[in-house]
């Protein structure tokens, strides 16, 4: 099972917001591949009462089509719920099955999870105005409430979330931008996933991987840091070979 290695600094972000005294919308952004996803979950566990994840490259009813699928399955609906007929009503779904999630009284708060939000706001699909109508009309004064917010675009999380101007301007009470591993993290990450190639072999294959978790995740124990930089950026179907180009597509 993978372990969470490093991230203290973000973790401890995310748990404050967890044990606030308030609501909380909380803006987490880093290129693809770094790790904003695990972070997440591996943080608020169980307390993530909904998520939603973006898909890329398709159009709204098929966005809307996910989220009607996500909350069939958090609510446990024994029928396939019918999409709802644009984001303001998704949103008004959810604020409904949030509200009786919040009237239980538990001891956390309940988080809600919105994964890749730039490839939810497809063209004209009015996904930002439904989110700032349901922060700034409801989810705001819900003090057991955490929404967060996270997109592998960090230049449209800064313009379309963090510095807007519009319905969400200062709005966003936390956010992180996370980074890439540092050479000690990568190594710690190598660690424990019992692969020890020494020092200089490991700044090797630092140099020609970066910090990217996802990245540093693919390396074999047994094979040196060069059988493994071939392997992964060489090879004719090396997983690596083609993620330049495939990163920017997304992006």
């Amino acid at each position: 099972m993978a372990k969470l290695v490093g991230r203290s600094g973000e973790q401890r972000i995310l748990e404050e917001a967890a044990t606030s005294a308030d609501a909380e919308l909380v803006a987490v952004y880093g290129r693809r591949r770094i790790g904003k996803t695990f972070l997440i979950r591996e943080t608020y566990g169980d307390s993530i009462c909904f998520e939603l994840v973006g898909i890329h490259g398709v159009d709204l009813p098929t966005q809307l089509r996910a989220f009607a699928d996500a909350l069939g399955r958090v609510t446990r609906s024994p029928a396939v719920l019918a999409p709802p007929a644009d984001w303001y009503a998704a949103f008004e779904q959810l604020r409904t099955f949030l509200s009786g999630r919040l009237a239980r009284r538990t001891a956390r708060k309940q988080v809600v999870f919105l994964d890749e939000v730039p490839w939810l706001t497809t063209r004209r699909s009015g996904f930002l105005g439904a989110l700032e109508h349901f922060w700034n009309g409801w989810a705001s004064r819900e003090s057991r409430l955490v929404v967060v917010i996270c997109g592998s675009s960090a230049s449209w999380m800064l313009r379309e979330i963090v510095r807007q101007r519009g319905g969400l301007h200062n709005r966003v009470t936390r956010r992180i931008r996370l980074e890439p591993f540092t050479l000690g993290e990568a190594e710690e990450l190598l660690h424990t996933r019992e692969v020890r190639l020494g020092r200089y072999q490991t700044i090797e294959l630092y140099m020609a991987l970066g910090g990217v978790p996802h990245y540093l995740a693919q390396v074999r124990g047994g094979e040196s840091a060069a059988q493994n930089i071939d392997r992964l950026c060489f090879a004719r179907d090396g997983l690596l070979r083609t993620e330049f180009a495939e990163h920017e597509r997304a992006c």
